[in-house]
Protein backbone atom coordinates (compact mmCIF):
# COMPACT_ATOMS: atom_id res chain seq x y z
CA UNK A 1 0.00 0.00 0.00
CA UNK A 2 3.04 2.38 0.96
CA UNK A 3 4.73 1.95 -2.20
CA UNK A 4 1.48 2.44 -4.49
CA UNK A 5 1.48 5.88 -2.66
CA UNK A 6 4.72 6.83 -3.71
CA UNK A 7 4.72 5.53 -7.00
CA UNK A 8 1.48 8.20 -7.63
CA UNK A 9 2.33 10.74 -5.69
CA UNK A 10 4.92 12.06 -8.26
CA UNK A 11 2.65 11.51 -10.83
CA UNK A 12 -0.32 13.69 -8.87
CA UNK A 13 2.48 16.56 -7.68
CA UNK A 14 2.95 17.38 -11.82
CA UNK A 15 -0.24 18.26 -12.61
CA UNK A 16 -0.52 22.02 -13.57
CA UNK A 17 -3.98 23.81 -12.93
CA UNK A 18 -6.18 22.49 -16.09
CA UNK A 19 -5.14 19.18 -14.90
CA UNK A 20 -6.51 19.49 -11.55
CA UNK A 21 -9.36 20.37 -13.09
CA UNK A 22 -10.20 17.32 -14.61
CA UNK A 23 -9.01 15.44 -11.89
CA UNK A 24 -11.30 17.12 -9.47
CA UNK A 25 -14.63 17.19 -12.09
CA UNK A 26 -13.71 13.39 -13.30
CA UNK A 27 -13.78 12.18 -9.23
CA UNK A 28 -17.48 13.43 -9.83
CA UNK A 29 -17.78 12.24 -13.14
CA UNK A 30 -16.54 8.53 -12.19
CA UNK A 31 -18.72 8.16 -9.48
CA UNK A 32 -21.31 9.26 -11.60
CA UNK A 33 -20.64 6.73 -14.54
CA UNK A 34 -20.10 3.75 -11.79
CA UNK A 35 -23.23 4.45 -11.13
CA UNK A 36 -24.28 4.49 -14.73
CA UNK A 37 -21.90 1.04 -15.49
CA UNK A 38 -23.93 -0.47 -12.54
CA UNK A 39 -27.41 0.31 -13.60
CA UNK A 40 -26.34 -0.33 -17.59
CA UNK A 41 -24.79 -4.08 -16.15
CA UNK A 42 -27.74 -4.55 -14.23
CA UNK A 43 -30.51 -3.47 -16.93
CA UNK A 44 -28.34 -6.02 -18.86
CA UNK A 45 -28.22 -8.78 -16.83
CA UNK A 46 -32.17 -8.63 -16.04
CA UNK A 47 -32.75 -8.30 -19.87
CA UNK A 48 -30.83 -11.25 -20.63
CA UNK A 49 -32.71 -13.43 -17.77
CA UNK A 50 -35.53 -12.53 -18.97
CA UNK A 51 -35.62 -12.81 -22.02
CA UNK A 52 -32.62 -15.52 -22.90
CA UNK A 53 -30.57 -15.29 -25.92
CA UNK A 54 -33.25 -15.15 -28.57
CA UNK A 55 -35.37 -12.54 -26.99
CA UNK A 56 -32.16 -10.68 -26.16
CA UNK A 57 -31.56 -10.88 -29.75
CA UNK A 58 -34.05 -9.30 -31.01
CA UNK A 59 -34.43 -6.50 -28.82
CA UNK A 60 -30.57 -5.59 -29.53
CA UNK A 61 -31.32 -5.86 -33.11
CA UNK A 62 -34.15 -3.22 -32.58
CA UNK A 63 -32.32 -1.40 -30.56
CA UNK A 64 -29.40 -0.87 -33.20
CA UNK A 65 -31.74 0.24 -35.77
CA UNK A 66 -32.88 3.33 -33.62
CA UNK A 67 -29.55 4.20 -32.52
CA UNK A 68 -28.52 4.36 -35.90
CA UNK A 69 -31.28 6.65 -36.73
CA UNK A 70 -30.78 8.70 -33.48
CA UNK A 71 -27.16 8.95 -34.31
CA UNK A 72 -28.28 10.38 -37.89
CA UNK A 73 -31.18 12.40 -36.79
CA UNK A 74 -28.33 14.08 -34.39
CA UNK A 75 -26.79 15.67 -37.62
CA UNK A 76 -23.42 15.31 -36.35
CA UNK A 77 -24.39 18.40 -34.12
CA UNK A 78 -23.27 16.80 -30.56
CA UNK A 79 -19.44 17.60 -30.54
CA UNK A 80 -19.90 20.48 -32.24
CA UNK A 81 -22.49 21.77 -29.57
CA UNK A 82 -19.52 21.03 -26.90
CA UNK A 83 -17.51 22.31 -28.89
CA UNK A 84 -18.79 26.06 -29.79
CA UNK A 85 -20.37 26.07 -26.39
CA UNK A 86 -16.94 25.57 -24.63
CA UNK A 87 -15.80 28.27 -26.44
CA UNK A 88 -18.07 31.09 -26.19
CA UNK A 89 -18.47 30.52 -22.79
CA UNK A 90 -14.75 30.07 -22.20
CA UNK A 91 -14.97 34.15 -23.41
CA UNK A 92 -17.63 35.27 -22.43
CA UNK A 93 -19.68 35.45 -25.35
CA UNK A 94 -23.36 34.44 -24.20
CA UNK A 95 -24.85 35.79 -26.87
CA UNK A 96 -23.75 32.94 -29.05
CA UNK A 97 -24.20 30.53 -26.60
CA UNK A 98 -27.59 31.31 -27.08
CA UNK A 99 -27.48 30.97 -31.12
CA UNK A 100 -25.62 27.80 -30.26
CA UNK A 101 -28.35 26.23 -28.47
CA UNK A 102 -31.27 27.20 -30.53
CA UNK A 103 -30.18 26.03 -33.38
CA UNK A 104 -28.49 23.07 -32.19
CA UNK A 105 -31.69 21.90 -30.43
CA UNK A 106 -34.15 23.11 -33.40
CA UNK A 107 -31.91 20.84 -36.57
CA UNK A 108 -31.42 18.09 -34.35
CA UNK A 109 -35.33 17.88 -33.45
CA UNK A 110 -35.62 18.10 -36.95
CA UNK A 111 -33.37 15.84 -37.92
CA UNK A 112 -34.08 13.31 -35.66
CA UNK A 113 -38.22 13.51 -36.42
CA UNK A 114 -37.40 12.86 -40.12
CA UNK A 115 -35.38 9.52 -38.95
CA UNK A 116 -37.89 8.35 -36.73
CA UNK A 117 -40.48 8.47 -39.41
CA UNK A 118 -38.38 6.82 -41.74
CA UNK A 119 -37.81 4.34 -38.99
CA UNK A 120 -41.67 4.14 -38.92
CA UNK A 121 -42.59 3.85 -42.63
CA UNK A 122 -39.32 1.35 -43.35
CA UNK A 123 -39.89 -1.27 -40.05
CA UNK A 124 -41.67 -4.56 -43.46
CA UNK A 125 -38.84 -3.96 -45.20
CA UNK A 126 -35.92 -4.19 -42.55
CA UNK A 127 -37.45 -6.45 -40.51
CA UNK A 128 -37.90 -8.93 -43.92
CA UNK A 129 -35.14 -7.79 -45.83
CA UNK A 130 -32.06 -7.01 -43.54
CA UNK A 131 -33.16 -9.22 -40.38
CA UNK A 132 -35.54 -12.08 -41.99
CA UNK A 133 -37.72 -11.52 -39.50
CA UNK A 134 -41.27 -10.53 -39.99
CA UNK A 135 -42.10 -10.64 -35.98
CA UNK A 136 -39.92 -7.47 -36.08
CA UNK A 137 -42.30 -5.24 -37.70
CA UNK A 138 -44.32 -3.91 -34.32
CA UNK A 139 -41.10 -4.02 -32.26
CA UNK A 140 -39.04 -1.35 -34.35
CA UNK A 141 -42.50 1.43 -34.99
CA UNK A 142 -42.99 0.98 -31.44
CA UNK A 143 -38.48 1.63 -31.01
CA UNK A 144 -38.77 4.73 -33.42
CA UNK A 145 -41.33 6.50 -30.69
CA UNK A 146 -37.80 7.00 -28.72
CA UNK A 147 -35.60 7.89 -31.71
CA UNK A 148 -36.71 11.98 -30.87
CA UNK A 149 -36.38 12.23 -26.94
CA UNK A 150 -33.55 10.18 -26.96
CA UNK A 151 -31.57 12.39 -29.82
CA UNK A 152 -32.82 15.85 -28.36
CA UNK A 153 -31.77 14.67 -24.64
CA UNK A 154 -28.46 13.30 -25.78
CA UNK A 155 -28.02 17.18 -27.62
CA UNK A 156 -28.93 18.70 -23.98
CA UNK A 157 -26.40 16.66 -22.68
CA UNK A 158 -23.50 17.84 -24.52
CA UNK A 159 -24.35 21.54 -24.12
CA UNK A 160 -24.36 20.84 -20.41
CA UNK A 161 -20.65 19.22 -20.98
CA UNK A 162 -19.92 22.83 -23.04
CA UNK A 163 -20.95 24.70 -19.70
CA UNK A 164 -18.96 22.51 -17.19
CA UNK A 165 -22.16 20.79 -15.81
CA UNK A 166 -20.26 17.66 -15.64
CA UNK A 167 -22.83 16.03 -13.05
CA UNK A 168 -25.89 17.48 -15.10
CA UNK A 169 -24.30 16.18 -18.41
CA UNK A 170 -23.69 12.28 -17.08
CA UNK A 171 -27.11 12.44 -15.19
CA UNK A 172 -28.84 13.10 -18.58
CA UNK A 173 -26.23 11.31 -20.67
CA UNK A 174 -25.46 8.09 -18.85
CA UNK A 175 -27.72 7.39 -15.67
CA UNK A 176 -30.91 8.24 -16.45
CA UNK A 177 -31.78 5.99 -19.35
CA UNK A 178 -30.51 2.87 -17.49
CA UNK A 179 -31.82 3.55 -14.55
CA UNK A 180 -35.57 4.25 -15.73
CA UNK A 181 -35.24 0.88 -18.23
CA UNK A 182 -34.24 -1.05 -15.48
CA UNK A 183 -37.10 -0.57 -13.62
CA UNK A 184 -39.38 -0.23 -16.93
CA UNK A 185 -37.78 -3.71 -17.77
CA UNK A 186 -38.51 -5.34 -14.10
CA UNK A 187 -42.25 -4.26 -14.42
CA UNK A 188 -42.86 -4.33 -18.31
CA UNK A 189 -40.98 -7.54 -19.89
CA UNK A 190 -42.68 -10.21 -17.53
CA UNK A 191 -45.91 -9.94 -18.89
CA UNK A 192 -44.96 -8.24 -22.56
CA UNK A 193 -41.74 -9.82 -23.28
CA UNK A 194 -39.82 -8.31 -25.75
CA UNK A 195 -42.28 -5.42 -26.62
CA UNK A 196 -42.23 -4.33 -22.47
CA UNK A 197 -38.58 -3.65 -23.20
CA UNK A 198 -39.01 -1.55 -25.60
CA UNK A 199 -41.82 0.14 -23.86
CA UNK A 200 -39.39 0.86 -20.79
CA UNK A 201 -36.71 1.90 -23.50
CA UNK A 202 -38.97 4.71 -24.97
CA UNK A 203 -40.26 5.83 -21.32
CA UNK A 204 -36.66 6.05 -19.84
CA UNK A 205 -35.74 8.28 -23.07
CA UNK A 206 -39.11 10.57 -22.48
CA UNK A 207 -38.44 11.16 -18.80
CA UNK A 208 -35.00 11.71 -19.58
CA UNK A 209 -35.49 14.50 -22.10
CA UNK A 210 -37.20 16.56 -19.68
CA UNK A 211 -34.41 16.38 -17.21
CA UNK A 212 -31.96 17.45 -19.50
CA UNK A 213 -34.50 20.35 -20.33
CA UNK A 214 -34.73 21.12 -16.93
CA UNK A 215 -31.25 20.74 -16.01
CA UNK A 216 -30.16 23.34 -19.11
CA UNK A 217 -32.69 26.29 -17.83
CA UNK A 218 -30.35 25.94 -14.18
CA UNK A 219 -27.41 25.55 -15.77
CA UNK A 220 -27.73 28.59 -18.04
CA UNK A 221 -29.62 31.45 -16.38
CA UNK A 222 -26.93 33.94 -18.42
CA UNK A 223 -29.23 33.36 -21.72
CA UNK A 224 -32.49 34.51 -20.01
CA UNK A 225 -33.25 38.06 -21.85
CA UNK A 226 -30.63 38.14 -24.53
CA UNK A 227 -30.65 37.65 -28.17
CA UNK A 228 -29.09 34.74 -29.45
CA UNK A 229 -27.21 34.83 -32.55
CA UNK A 230 -24.35 32.32 -34.38
CA UNK A 231 -24.37 31.44 -38.02
CA UNK A 232 -25.85 28.74 -38.85
CA UNK A 233 -23.37 27.91 -41.77
CA UNK A 234 -20.37 27.99 -38.53
CA UNK A 235 -21.93 25.40 -36.99
CA UNK A 236 -23.11 23.29 -40.40
CA UNK A 237 -19.76 23.38 -41.27
CA UNK A 238 -18.19 21.94 -38.45
CA UNK A 239 -21.11 19.67 -37.45
CA UNK A 240 -21.08 18.25 -41.82
CA UNK A 241 -18.06 16.46 -41.51
CA UNK A 242 -19.06 15.13 -38.11
CA UNK A 243 -22.11 13.45 -39.62
CA UNK A 244 -20.50 11.56 -41.96
CA UNK A 245 -18.21 10.62 -39.15
CA UNK A 246 -21.29 9.50 -37.20
CA UNK A 247 -22.68 7.27 -39.36
CA UNK A 248 -19.30 5.95 -40.43
CA UNK A 249 -19.12 5.20 -36.87
CA UNK A 250 -22.05 3.36 -36.80
CA UNK A 251 -21.16 1.00 -39.75
CA UNK A 252 -18.07 0.12 -37.67
CA UNK A 253 -19.77 -0.21 -34.14
CA UNK A 254 -23.02 -2.03 -35.44
CA UNK A 255 -21.93 -3.89 -38.99
CA UNK A 256 -20.89 -6.56 -36.87
CA UNK A 257 -24.49 -6.70 -34.80
CA UNK A 258 -26.03 -6.23 -38.49
CA UNK A 259 -23.79 -9.70 -40.23
CA UNK A 260 -24.39 -11.49 -37.40
CA UNK A 261 -28.37 -11.15 -37.35
CA UNK A 262 -27.85 -11.80 -41.59
CA UNK A 263 -25.59 -14.70 -40.79
CA UNK A 264 -26.17 -16.46 -37.82
CA UNK A 265 -28.98 -16.83 -35.11
CA UNK A 266 -30.82 -14.20 -33.09
CA UNK A 267 -29.08 -15.83 -29.68
CA UNK A 268 -25.65 -15.34 -31.27
CA UNK A 269 -26.57 -11.47 -31.71
CA UNK A 270 -27.89 -11.76 -27.55
CA UNK A 271 -24.27 -13.45 -26.84
CA UNK A 272 -22.40 -11.18 -28.49
CA UNK A 273 -24.31 -7.68 -27.85
CA UNK A 274 -24.12 -8.80 -24.05
CA UNK A 275 -20.21 -9.40 -25.06
CA UNK A 276 -19.91 -6.21 -26.36
CA UNK A 277 -21.74 -4.39 -23.82
CA UNK A 278 -19.64 -5.41 -20.89
CA UNK A 279 -16.56 -4.97 -22.34
CA UNK A 280 -17.75 -1.43 -22.88
CA UNK A 281 -17.07 -1.41 -19.41
CA UNK A 282 -13.38 -1.73 -19.61
CA UNK A 283 -13.64 2.28 -21.69
CA UNK A 284 -16.53 3.84 -19.29
CA UNK A 285 -13.50 6.55 -17.82
CA UNK A 286 -12.37 7.23 -20.94
CA UNK A 287 -16.09 8.45 -21.18
CA UNK A 288 -16.07 9.89 -17.83
CA UNK A 289 -13.02 11.59 -18.47
CA UNK A 290 -13.80 12.69 -21.93
CA UNK A 291 -16.88 14.75 -20.34
CA UNK A 292 -14.38 17.11 -18.54
CA UNK A 293 -11.81 16.95 -20.80
CA UNK A 294 -13.43 17.85 -24.64
CA UNK A 295 -15.09 21.01 -23.28
CA UNK A 296 -11.45 21.73 -21.49
CA UNK A 297 -9.55 20.82 -25.09
CA UNK A 298 -11.89 23.61 -26.59
CA UNK A 299 -11.47 26.23 -24.38
CA UNK A 300 -7.42 25.62 -24.33
CA UNK A 301 -7.17 25.80 -28.14
CA UNK A 302 -9.33 28.57 -28.65
CA UNK A 303 -6.85 30.37 -26.40
CA UNK A 304 -4.19 29.28 -28.28
CA UNK A 305 -2.20 27.20 -25.44
CA UNK A 306 -0.93 23.77 -26.94
CA UNK A 307 1.37 23.59 -24.05
CA UNK A 308 -1.08 23.14 -21.57
CA UNK A 309 -3.24 21.24 -24.28
CA UNK A 310 -0.52 18.74 -24.51
CA UNK A 311 0.43 18.21 -20.91
CA UNK A 312 -3.70 18.06 -20.23
CA UNK A 313 -3.95 15.09 -22.90
CA UNK A 314 -1.04 13.06 -21.73
CA UNK A 315 -1.89 13.05 -18.42
CA UNK A 316 -5.63 12.12 -19.09
CA UNK A 317 -4.26 9.07 -20.90
CA UNK A 318 -2.28 7.88 -17.65
CA UNK A 319 -4.76 8.51 -15.50
CA UNK A 320 -7.49 6.37 -17.75
CA UNK A 321 -5.27 3.60 -18.46
CA UNK A 322 -3.97 3.49 -14.62
CA UNK A 323 -8.10 3.39 -13.78
CA UNK A 324 -9.14 1.13 -16.68
CA UNK A 325 -7.11 -1.90 -15.30
CA UNK A 326 -8.94 -3.30 -12.64
CA UNK A 327 -11.81 -4.23 -15.32
CA UNK A 328 -9.23 -5.53 -18.04
CA UNK A 329 -7.50 -8.12 -15.25
CA UNK A 330 -11.28 -9.30 -14.38
CA UNK A 331 -12.39 -9.60 -18.23
CA UNK A 332 -9.15 -11.32 -19.43
CA UNK A 333 -8.88 -13.52 -16.23
CA UNK A 334 -12.12 -14.40 -15.23
CA UNK A 335 -14.41 -13.91 -18.83
CA UNK A 336 -16.34 -17.14 -18.43
CA UNK A 337 -17.51 -15.98 -14.89
CA UNK A 338 -18.59 -12.87 -15.64
CA UNK A 339 -20.93 -14.15 -18.83
CA UNK A 340 -22.08 -16.58 -16.38
CA UNK A 341 -24.03 -13.81 -14.65
CA UNK A 342 -26.26 -13.05 -17.31
CA UNK A 343 -27.52 -16.78 -17.43
CA UNK A 344 -25.72 -20.48 -18.77
CA UNK A 345 -26.72 -19.92 -22.11
CA UNK A 346 -24.15 -16.43 -22.79
CA UNK A 347 -21.12 -18.30 -20.54
CA UNK A 348 -20.31 -19.40 -24.19
CA UNK A 349 -19.73 -15.66 -25.08
CA UNK A 350 -16.56 -15.55 -22.64
CA UNK A 351 -13.53 -15.37 -25.40
CA UNK A 352 -15.85 -12.76 -27.14
CA UNK A 353 -16.00 -10.77 -23.89
CA UNK A 354 -11.37 -11.15 -23.31
CA UNK A 355 -11.20 -9.93 -27.36
CA UNK A 356 -13.58 -7.21 -27.22
CA UNK A 357 -12.36 -6.07 -23.57
CA UNK A 358 -8.75 -6.05 -25.04
CA UNK A 359 -9.72 -3.66 -27.64
CA UNK A 360 -11.27 -1.12 -25.68
CA UNK A 361 -8.16 -1.06 -23.55
CA UNK A 362 -6.15 0.38 -26.54
CA UNK A 363 -9.30 2.49 -26.77
CA UNK A 364 -8.05 4.03 -23.69
CA UNK A 365 -4.51 3.82 -23.43
CA UNK A 366 -4.60 5.76 -26.61
CA UNK A 367 -6.20 8.71 -24.37
CA UNK A 368 -8.90 11.02 -25.91
CA UNK A 369 -7.68 11.26 -29.51
CA UNK A 370 -10.88 11.77 -31.50
CA UNK A 371 -12.03 14.53 -29.06
CA UNK A 372 -8.55 16.75 -29.74
CA UNK A 373 -8.94 16.19 -33.34
CA UNK A 374 -12.46 17.00 -33.18
CA UNK A 375 -12.12 20.09 -30.66
CA UNK A 376 -9.20 21.61 -32.54
CA UNK A 377 -11.11 21.90 -36.05
CA UNK A 378 -10.19 18.78 -37.56
CA UNK A 379 -13.16 16.87 -38.22
CA UNK A 380 -12.60 15.83 -41.95
CA UNK A 381 -9.21 14.30 -40.84
CA UNK A 382 -10.93 12.15 -38.39
CA UNK A 383 -13.68 11.33 -41.20
CA UNK A 384 -11.43 10.25 -43.47
CA UNK A 385 -9.73 7.59 -40.74
CA UNK A 386 -13.30 6.80 -39.38
CA UNK A 387 -13.60 5.75 -42.84
CA UNK A 388 -10.94 3.93 -43.29
CA UNK A 389 -11.87 1.83 -40.09
CA UNK A 390 -15.42 1.23 -41.18
CA UNK A 391 -14.53 -0.14 -44.47
CA UNK A 392 -11.87 -2.51 -42.25
CA UNK A 393 -14.53 -3.50 -40.01
CA UNK A 394 -17.25 -4.76 -42.90
CA UNK A 395 -14.45 -5.92 -45.18
CA UNK A 396 -13.01 -7.81 -41.65
CA UNK A 397 -16.62 -9.22 -40.48
CA UNK A 398 -17.51 -10.26 -43.79
CA UNK A 399 -14.43 -12.68 -44.01
CA UNK A 400 -14.69 -14.03 -40.15
CA UNK A 401 -18.65 -14.17 -39.07
CA UNK A 402 -19.45 -16.73 -41.92
CA UNK A 403 -16.02 -19.10 -40.27
CA UNK A 404 -15.90 -18.57 -37.01
CA UNK A 405 -19.22 -16.41 -35.79
CA UNK A 406 -19.17 -14.67 -32.66
CA UNK A 407 -15.70 -15.10 -32.12
CA UNK A 408 -15.02 -13.71 -35.53
CA UNK A 409 -17.10 -10.26 -34.88
CA UNK A 410 -15.00 -10.05 -31.40
CA UNK A 411 -11.61 -10.14 -33.64
CA UNK A 412 -13.13 -7.67 -36.13
CA UNK A 413 -14.50 -5.21 -33.90
CA UNK A 414 -11.31 -4.94 -31.65
CA UNK A 415 -8.55 -5.20 -34.38
CA UNK A 416 -10.72 -2.30 -36.17
CA UNK A 417 -11.17 0.01 -33.20
CA UNK A 418 -7.49 -0.72 -31.59
CA UNK A 419 -6.31 0.65 -35.49
CA UNK A 420 -8.95 3.71 -36.21
CA UNK A 421 -7.50 4.71 -32.32
CA UNK A 422 -3.72 4.24 -32.90
CA UNK A 423 -4.12 5.97 -36.58
CA UNK A 424 -5.84 9.02 -34.64
CA UNK A 425 -3.26 9.49 -32.21
CA UNK A 426 -0.30 9.17 -34.94
CA UNK A 427 -2.31 12.37 -36.54
CA UNK A 428 -2.13 14.23 -33.14
CA UNK A 429 0.66 13.80 -33.40
CA UNK A 430 1.71 15.13 -36.41
CA UNK A 431 -0.92 17.86 -36.80
CA UNK A 432 -0.88 19.15 -32.92
CA UNK A 433 2.60 17.77 -31.94
CA UNK A 434 0.81 15.85 -28.97
CA UNK A 435 1.71 12.58 -27.97
CA UNK A 436 -1.40 10.97 -25.89
CA UNK A 437 0.55 7.22 -25.46
CA UNK A 438 1.75 7.84 -21.61
CA UNK A 439 3.98 4.47 -21.08
CA UNK A 440 4.98 4.28 -24.50
CA UNK A 441 7.04 5.70 -27.22
CA UNK A 442 7.70 9.79 -27.38
CA UNK A 443 7.11 11.91 -24.28
CA UNK A 444 7.57 15.33 -22.92
CA UNK A 445 6.25 18.41 -23.95
CA UNK A 446 4.77 19.12 -27.64
CA UNK A 447 6.59 20.16 -30.07
CA UNK A 448 4.37 22.96 -30.94
CA UNK A 449 3.21 25.69 -28.09
CA UNK A 450 0.95 27.57 -29.70
CA UNK A 451 -1.76 27.61 -32.71
CA UNK A 452 0.28 29.86 -35.06
CA UNK A 453 3.17 27.70 -34.47
CA UNK A 454 1.12 24.51 -35.53
CA UNK A 455 0.22 27.00 -38.75
CA UNK A 456 -3.93 27.26 -38.00
CA UNK A 457 -5.49 29.96 -37.18
CA UNK A 458 -7.91 30.43 -33.80
CA UNK A 459 -11.28 29.04 -34.20
CA UNK A 460 -13.61 31.74 -34.76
Amino acid sequence: MFNDKVAVLPFLSKLDAHMKEILHRASIAFVLKVAAAGLTFAFNVVLARLLGPHGAGLYFQVFTVATIAAVVGRLGLPNTLVRFTAGNAAVGEWGSVKGVYAKGVRFGLCGSLATAAGMFFLAPWLADSVFSSPELVAPIRWMSVAVVPFSVSFLYAQLLKGLRQIAGAISVESVSIPAFCLLGTILLVPGWGVRGAIWAYAGASAICLLIGWWLWRRAAPQLRGIEGHFAARELLRSSGPLLWMSILQLITHWSSTLMLAMWRSSADVGVFSVANRTAALTSFVLIAVNSIAAPKFAALYRKGDLTALGQTARNSAKLMSIMACPALLVFMLAPGQVMSIFGPQFEGGKWTLSIMAAGQFVNVVTGSVGYLLMMCGHEQLIMKVTALSAFMNIVSNAALIPELGVTGAAIADATTFGLQNLIMAWFVWRRLGIWTLPFFGIGGKPQRTSISEAGEEPLP
